[in-house]
Formats: structure tokens, sequence, C-alpha cells
């Protein structure tokens, strides 16, 4: 075999490496209960600055309903981005949602409420990454 095709049977090897390692921690990624969100912005100053970030508990509202004060992950109804924001009024299934900086805050006063499908789960825990 020469040089070159041994190169190429090396780089599928370890192409392939990659590709189930990948897969693999999709799955685990899949199957785990919490997830991990960046904060980007202001809207939840003081209790979360920009930088930090929250860990949530996506299985919180399975048997359960979102409650008024929780902060919860929740995908904006526009763009589908990931937000995370106080519930603040319970409308049957819908939400409103608000960031506690209310000034720096696009939230429900913006879109309107959400719907408890798009609600992610409730934030459980915060690692600081800024000076308080």
């Amino acid at each position: 075999m020469r040089q070159s095709q041994k190169s190429k049977v090396k780089n599928q090897k370890h192409s392939s490496k990659f590709k189930s390692k990948n897969i693999f921690l999709n799955i685990i990624h899949y199957l785990c209960p919490i997830s991990k969100y960046k904060i980007i912005g202001e809207s939840m100053y003081p209790i979360l600055r920009s930088g930090d970030f929250v860990l949530v508990n996506r299985l919180a509202y399975l048997y359960s309903a979102p409650k008024i004060g929780d902060i919860v992950a929740a995908r904006d109804p526009r763009d589908g981005k990931i937000i995370i924001k106080r519930v603040i009024k319970i409308e049957n299934t819908k939400y409103h949602v608000e960031g506690d900086n209310r000034t720096a805050s696009t939230d429900s006063r913006t879109f309107g409420l959400i719907d408890k499908n798009d609600i992610i789960g409730k934030v459980i825990f915060v690692l600081y990454t800024t000076p308080l």
C-alpha cells in the first residue's frame, strides 16, 4: 500500500471515531435531564449576569406545572432561541414571563404568553463566572 493510501485509511478511521464519539455525546446529552445554558445579556440582572451559566432541570415540569416566581428556560416564540425568564402570571397552560431587569428585557410584554410546551425546564443552579 502506498503512503497516500495509508493516509486515506488512517483519516477515514479517525473520522469514523470522531463521528462515533459525537453520536455518543449527543445520546448522553439527550438522555441527561440537566442542560447548561450561558446567560447573554442583562435581562435577569441582578440574579443572573451576562456570562453566568445556569443548570436547567428538563424534567422539572414533567408531572407538574411551573409556578409563579420560577425561573425557567423557554423557547422564544418568535425565533425559537432559548431565553431565561421568571414566571409572573399563569393563564391556563399559558405563561407570562419577564426578566427581572424590566428595562433590559424582551419578554411576554413584547411577544405575549408562552405555552407550557415551550418551557424547557426549571433553572436549578447558577454557576457564577462574574464577580458578585
